[in-house]
């Protein structure tokens, strides 16, 4: 109770201070009129018995300002009062409050966006149990990751030590037909993944509805049961709760609905749709086939990351040392966060350091701002030091006066940051992970926060120094021109301008590098003609075409069926169209050094015969591909010119052998063609060289089909589906793209990291400009007098212009140097983020540099010219 009672009564002292006064003033009324009607019946006069009340009671006024000052909540109540005059100083200068709020917002905005999206895709936790134990492993052959064997992932198993469980899966695509409504529907692609049983206990979860999979699910004849991803379920099926036992068609099969998942489960990525189990065969276990798998696992309690990374690779180096295909063979463990973002974490640590720069920038701005006004109102500190106030009283002052402005700020910051937030997620390109996290979320408000409270720090810095150094006596002295305090605020704001050009230079570098890198790529040949090609992926399923064979007739009538539509030039087969990413597999090549079963690895396509006519990669030497090279025929192969260059340097490649893979039976194949090489992975990545297989000696069962117009527009999709449906009604086909879309979205990170740059570094630019104009400005207010006297004594205005304009361009020359030893690390840290720009690129440096100090001297002649025109008579005669 005497808590709450003392609780109760520090809350009326805040909140009621008011009320409490006016109860005070009441009760001191009251006894000061009894004291009175004391003294009149003492046989005082009514005038004297009120002089001597108020000669005992003394002055009410004082009486009531020590009570304030005793009673609990005081210094709040100065704070809040402090605050409420900033507040009016705000409304006296809107010019200043609109200043200050813009440059807080911009620092706060900008830093609260990038960190949202930094938080959300790289350090918002994994949303399954214990995320921190969960982790990724690849194998690494010559410094590239290759997906594990199902052998692998089995001798994982037996690290008990440092796993508690290992598991694995495979992405598949699943043709939905029919019974997904009254009356059924178009065959739908679904993005699935087979996956081994223990996958979700592996990772925490469990069904929302049903269950997920058992442990016999996974042997043949048991595996027609189905989860379903929660949007699936909500979209296709209405969200029934008696989905569960209902039975789907996919790929031709019946399967059976055994669970829904909860909306929050996303895995293996958020465009997963639906789970089947994995049913690895027998032979994938004797090392005759590799590579083909997704491999997650939980550290056991108590292991750690690198015990599991030592383990592994032991793991490896036994592996190798019994099994061929090992050889060469390494194994990569990373924690599973960091392997879901490793593509895009080197950009986004760059927009984080753009971003930390800026709001540097802004801060520096706003003490010059606030510095300036303090400078302003010396004299009026001067006088209440004079008059009795403390000096932290009154540094104490000066922070609460920044408050309103930073409060402003920091909610149009906010706001602004919640717009740049969805503006970048629907601007996004696509395949970058954990999108669906990027939110301004409670984590990043607090760091926000933080950021605010250090913004408000170095807004407040300048003031209370200036209040710290207050003193009258200075003052009173010619107005406190030309004192050493007057010289030390001066070298303090040419410093605050010479940092904010040091932050800058390193932005203006950075962006300067990414469009030169821009422009390398522009210049960049992919090997094909993208223009005019339309393309739609699709998946066969092996329940109608059981046999390689009859995969590739269905092929054989598909590419026939689109290539009757009028208006189309070719049509061409290929599993993984140019720049969607490579397909490496290891084979043994045959020429004069090479090693007994040496390994190289190679990207690899199946294609079908018109399919470089159609993508117009040119053949350099020997034929194409036939429909007779089929599996009665000799096995063939095309190779592109680097691989020829590589490996038969100065000699024909057509007629030389090669070997496929281990895992897909080591069988020999004769080079019948050589064709340009061809940009697989991407625009600014050329890892590998290239190896062709016909379609029918190698079928895949995923293709896409491109289809070339003969005309400059691209050929209508509709009658493209039309066909492919006149061959097999249940086709489905998805992902319907053009070619130059697909250039262009090869690029779009870089180019959206690119255009981040330059807004971050024209702001930087524009906020340095208005420092230096502030500095210059200011600094021609307190010279006037000089200048008069100057251009009195003789001085002409393109002298006093010089002099004045040497102020701002001085310290630009001055942060530029320190600036550039900044500019000059954070190049060599792009060096992975820039295409065909060296790492240290001087062009680069020198143009972001010459760009800012050209800034910076116009923004130091513009003030400094009204120096120049000064007149001396005006001037001597104000002083």
């Amino acid at each position: 109770m005497r808590l709450i009672h003392q609780i109760a009564t520090v809350f009326r002292a805040i909140a009621r201070s008011g009320r409490v006064d006016a109860d005070l003033a009441e009760e001191m009324r009251f006894h000061l009129e009894r004291e009175i009607q004391a003294n009149i019946a003492r046989g005082m006069s009514p005038d004297a018995a009120r002089r001597a009340a108020r000669l005992t009671f003394g002055s009410v006024d004082a009486v009531q300002e020590t009570s304030r000052d005793e009673r609990p909540g005081a210094a709040m109540r100065e704070w809040v009062r402090d605050v409420r005059f900033g507040a009016r100083l705000l409304r006296k200068s809107p010019a200043f409050g609109l200043t200050g709020v813009a440059l807080v917002a911009l620092g706060i905005g900008a830093a609260t966006a990038i960190f949202s999206v930094v938080y959300g895709v790289m350090l918002q936790p994994l949303p399954f149990r214990e995320p921190n134990r969960l982790v990724t492993i690849w194998l690494e052959r010559h410094s590239a990751r290759n997906y594990p064997a199902a052998a692998d992932a089995i001798a994982l198993r037996d690290l008990r030590d440092v796993f508690d469980d290992v598991s694995l899966f495979a992405n598949v695509n699943l043709n939905l037909v029919g019974d997904c409504a009254p009356g059924g529907c178009e065959p739908q692609r679904l993005e699935g993944a087979r996956v081994a049983p223990n996958l979700f206990s592996l990772l925490g979860v469990s069904a929302a509805l049903g269950r997920t999979f058992t442990a016999d699910e996974d042997q043949a004849g048991r595996e027609h049961v189905v989860v379903l991803g929660d949007a699936l379920w909500r979209a296709q099926f209405d969200a029934g709760p008696t989905i569960v036992g209902r039975q789907i068609r996919l790929n031709g099969s019946l399967y059976t609905v055994v669970g829904v998942m909860g909306p929050d489960f996303r895995y293996p990525s958020s465009d997963h749709q639906a789970w089947v189990p994995l049913v690895i065969r027998p032979a994938e276990l004797t090392r005759t086939e590799t590579e083909n798998y997704k491999v997650v696992a939980r550290l056991a309690p108590g292991a750690t990351l690198p015990e599991a990374r030592q383990a592994a690779t032991s793991l490896a180096k036994r592996l190798a040392a019994t099994y061929g295909v090992n050889v060469g063979a390494g194994m990569i463990v990373d924690s599973m966060l960091d392997d879901a973002t490793r593509e895009v974490r080197p950009f986004l640590t760059l927009l984080l350091a753009a971003v930390s720069f800026l709001l540097a920038i802004a801060c520096l701005n706003l003490s010059s701002l606030f510095g300036a006004r303090a400078s302003a109102r010396r004299g009026e500190l001067a006088v209440r030091l004079a008059l009795g106030a403390t000096r932290p009283r009154v540094i104490a002052q000066a922070i609460a006066e920044a408050v309103p402005i930073l409060a402003l700020g920091a909610v149009l910051g906010v706001a602004v940051a919640q717009w740049a937030v969805r503006l970048f997620v629907m601007g996004v390109p696509a395949g970058v992970p954990r999108i669906e996290n990027v939110a301004v979320s409670g984590p990043v408000l607090v760091v926000s926060l933080g950021l605010l409270v250090l913004t408000g720090l170095a807004a407040s810095a300048a003031p209370a120094v200036q209040a710290w150094s207050s003193d009258f006596a200075t003052m009173t002295k010619d107005g406190g021109r030309g004192s050493t305090a007057g010289r030390g605020r001066s070298i303090a704001r040419r410093v605050v301008v010479g940092a904010q050009i040091a932050f800058a230079i390193p932005l203006l570098v950075g962006a300067t590098m990414l469009i030169r890198s821009a422009i390398n790529l522009t210049h960049v040949d992919p090997g094909f003609r993208p223009a005019r090609i339309t393309t739609l992926k699709f998946e066969v399923s092996r329940n109608e075409h059981p046999s390689d064979r009859d995969v590739a007739d269905y092929y054989a009538r598909l590419v026939d069926a689109v290539h009757a539509i009028p208006g189309v030039a070719s049509v061409g087969l290929v599993n993984r169209i140019p720049l969607s990413g490579g397909q490496t597999n290891p084979v043994h090549i045959d020429h004069p050094t090479a090693r007994p079963d040496e390994l190289t690895n190679v990207d690899s396509r199946t294609v079908s015969p018109d399919y470089f006519e159609t993508m117009g990669i040119a053949l350099v030497a020997g034929r194409g591909f036939t429909e007779h090279d089929d599996a009665d025929a000799p096995l063939v192969a095309i190779v592109d010119e680097r691989l020829a260059r590589e490996m038969w340097p100065g000699e024909s490649a057509i007629g030389r052998r090669f070997r496929e893979p281990p895992w897909a039976g080591r069988r020999w194949f004769s080079i019948v063609g050589v064709v340009r090489h061809v940009r697989a992975v991407g625009l600014d990545v050329d890892p590998l060289p290239q190896v062709y297989w016909s379609y029918r000696q190698w079928t895949q069962d995923r293709m896409v089909l491109a289809v070339r117009s003969a005309t400059e527009a691209v050929v209508p999709v509709r009658p493209v589906i039309e066909a492919i449906r006149s061959v097999d009604a249940e086709q489905s086909v998805y992902d319907v793209q053009t070619m130059r879309r697909i250039v262009d979205e090869s690029v779009a990170s870089r180019r959206l990291v690119m255009r981040l740059m330059i807004g971050f570094s024209a702001l930087a630019l524009v906020l340095a400009a208005v420092g230096i104009y502030g500095v210059v400005a200011y600094g021609v207010t307190q010279r006037i007098r000089e200048f008069g006297v100057r251009v009195a004594l003789g001085a002409t205005a393109s002298e006093i212009t010089r002099l004045a304009a040497w102020q701002g361009t001085s310290s630009a020359l001055a942060g530029a140097a320190v600036g550039l030893v900044f500019a000059v690390g954070a190049a060599g840290a792009m060096r992975n983020l820039v295409f065909g720009v060296a790492p240290r690129d001087a062009i680069s440096i020198v143009c972001a540099t010459v760009l800012l100090l050209l800034v910076a001297f116009v923004a130091s002649y513009i003030p400094a010219k009204q120096a120049g025109a000064v007149d001396p008579g005006i001037t001597l005669r104000a002083e």
